[in-house]
């Protein structure tokens, strides 16, 4: 599956996003958990795409419940976002991801536009329509409820473009 970026005229493929997220994560300091959780924390869709059990796995390696070094932290998380990453995204890795994103906007919507965005949504899962506008629509909503830790998210970033 092709993906266009926002700033680029050029497909994205799997493996430009791939590469993108691991050089993110080399540069990463072994040594602070602060960076790990803010490098999940603005994938965390991304990654959902790729596979959404993986996530919860390095969500909860980010979560240290069991109060590992900063250095463990980071070796388990690499371990599973290798693994998470070399699954191509799919229509319904997508649309989970869209109905995860949408949940966020279902109470500041009035019924009709619940009933638009799940027919949206319904509708890229029948592939009737694209990635591209059902992302347009949420990215909308996100700045127009200021749902800013969603403005942050790379998903947006790599599937959604600006239309001229």
């Amino acid at each position: 599956m092709h993906v266009l970026g926002k700033h680029s005229q050029e497909p994205l493929s799997h493996k430009n996003i791939h590469d993108y997220v691991m050089n993110n994560f080399s540069r990463l300091d072994k040594h602070n958990i602060d960076e790990l959780v803010h490098f999940h924390s603005i994938n965390k869709y991304l990654l959902m795409a790729h596979d959404r059990i993986d996530t919860h796995t390095l969500r909860d390696i980010v979560a240290n419940h069991e109060m590992l070094s900063p250095q463990i932290l980071h070796e388990n998380y690499e371990i599973t976002l290798k693994n998470t990453m070399k699954k191509e995204p799919t229509i319904k890795t997508h649309h989970y991801v869209l109905l995860k994103l949408f949940g966020h906007f279902k109470n500041d919507l009035n019924d009709e536009e619940n009933k638009i965005m799940l027919k949206k949504l319904n509708a890229f899962k029948e592939n009737k329509e694209t990635l591209n506008n059902v992302l347009l629509l949420l990215e909308d909503l996100t700045r127009k409820f200021q749902k800013t830790h969603l403005v942050r998210q790379t998903y947006f970033l790599f599937y959604a473009k600006v239309e001229n």
